[in-house]
């Protein structure tokens, strides 16, 4: 990389899949976010599809005013994967065998114990004088090259492999290339309950471009994800930065934050499951199944799990777990007091030490003036006693969203039982 940070950023996500809505750009953002919290600043993101000439002319002139352009996709091996040649017409170079390419994808067919087709020595064509970027988990290597002042880094479009490269090889150069003097540290918070409008609101200007530490906000699967990067000359100082903040976010949003490790609450309560040395059973109705997935999916699991039942009919919720009839009668299959009895049933009939229960309506039918589309009720059982509570998403969020949320909702509320900040005297 050249001597110092970069002061300007551009992307140019390659792919016909993404001009046409087959496929959602999903490197972009990651590349934004993550440049952003190093200090760069990424003023242009384009896309243009598998056209060898287009590709050449948009790296052309995302160089003339960016000194860093990053290029994703078009690294496959096939014959419209194009862009190592539209980079190479960019640059005015012609496309080599590397070595150094090859003996990479050749490594990777083998780890694989596969033979290596044909069609994969494209994969390590790249413009002469090239610098190749190792790729840790696919067969499209990246590389780095010149274009007049500006260096431009090809990166694989599979946003799995694109990130390996990023943390192991990308975001490493880059912090070698900063001044010596420049220190960075981070700290990442995970919030599930709060949207990212009243996070936003509460935050005030801790969010402005120009703070120090930087906070940036990502959401996905209902856990708002919160990176706090702080940056400065002497690393005693940026450390108190950082620390000063952290206390500010932990007092003002500790009621949300359920992680600092990591965004998936399932991991977080698989690992508290493990550490005490007790079990967990589940009891669905409008997740499907999608909360024992989402524990079952911890390496690990089989330690802590236990037993899943989905019972998606009021019958089942009488035969599978025993909930009264009276109380499906008298408050309906989406209701508090039937969460409860389902988590207290799941319990009881597994002899799991935290019972977690699901009850609602996804939508898109379904729902009364009283029981509304994205009403989902939950219970959790811990050691005999009983939690119940509710949450009303909007309809418009769609039923698939909805799931997802309620399901990242039930396992948070199952780490809250084991930490002993749940309050089963007064459910909500």
């Amino acid at each position: 990389m050249g001597a110092g940070m970069a002061k300007s950023i551009a992307i140019c996500a390659v792919g016909d899949e993404l001009l046409a809505g087959a496929h959602p750009d999903l490197n972009s953002p990651f590349l934004a976010r993550a440049l952003l919290e190093m200090g760069h600043e990424v003023r242009q993101v384009i896309v243009v599809g598998d056209d060898e000439a287009l590709i050449a002319e948009s790296v052309k002139r995302l160089a003339r005013s960016a000194q860093l352009v990053f290029v994703t996709g078009g690294l496959g091996p096939t014959l419209d994967d194009v862009t190592r040649h539209g980079v190479a017409r960019a640059v005015e170079s012609e496309l080599v065998t590397s070595p150094e390419a090859l003996a990479q994808i050749e490594a990777w067919y083998a780890r694989s114990r596969r033979e290596m087709p044909g069609s994969n020595l494209r994969q390590a064509l790249v413009p002469k004088g090239a610098k190749v970027l190792f790729n840790p988990t696919g067969t499209a290597p990246g590389f780095e090259v010149a274009c007049g002042t500006s260096r431009v880094l090809v990166l694989p479009g599979p946003p799995a492999e694109l990130q390996a490269i990023w943390s192991e090889v990308v975001e490493p150069l880059l912090i070698a290339s900063a001044p010596v003097e420049c220190v960075r540290l981070a700290r990442s918070f995970h919030l599930q309950g709060l949207s990212e409008s009243v996070f936003a609101d509460q935050c005030g200007d801790w969010l402005g471009r120009d703070e120090n530490p930087l906070l940036g906000v990502a959401v996905a699967r209902g856990v708002l994800t919160v990176r706090c990067v702080a940056r400065g000359q002497n690393e005693d100082q940026v450390q108190e930065l950082l620390d000063a903040r952290a206390d500010q976010l932990r007092q003002r949003f500790d009621q949300w934050i359920f992680s600092q490790d990591t965004s998936d609450p399932a991991e977080v309560l698989v690992r508290l499951l493990e550490q005490r040395g007790e079990t967990i059973s589940c009891a669905e109705s409008c997740t499907g199944g999608l909360l024992s997935a989402a524990l079952t999916g911890v390496p690990g699991a089989s330690a802590v799990f236990s037993v899943a039942h989905t019972v998606y009919s009021a019958n089942a919720k009488q035969d599978v777990l025993g909930v009264p009839e009276h109380l499906l009668r008298d408050h309906g299959a989406v209701s508090e007091q039937v969460a409860g009895a389902m988590a207290l049933g799941a319990a009881e009939r597994t002899g799991a030490h935290l019972a977690l229960s699901i009850s609602g309506i996804a939508g898109p039918e379904g729902g009364t003036p009283e029981r509304p589309v994205g009403l989902v009720t939950f219970g959790v059982c811990y050691r005999g006693r009983v939690w119940t509570g509710k949450r009303n998403w909007a309809p418009l969020a769609g039923r698939e969203q909805i799931r997802v949320w309620a399901t990242s909702h039930a396992l948070v509320r199952g780490i809250r039982a084991l930490e002993g900040r749940l309050d089963f005297d007064q459910s909500s």
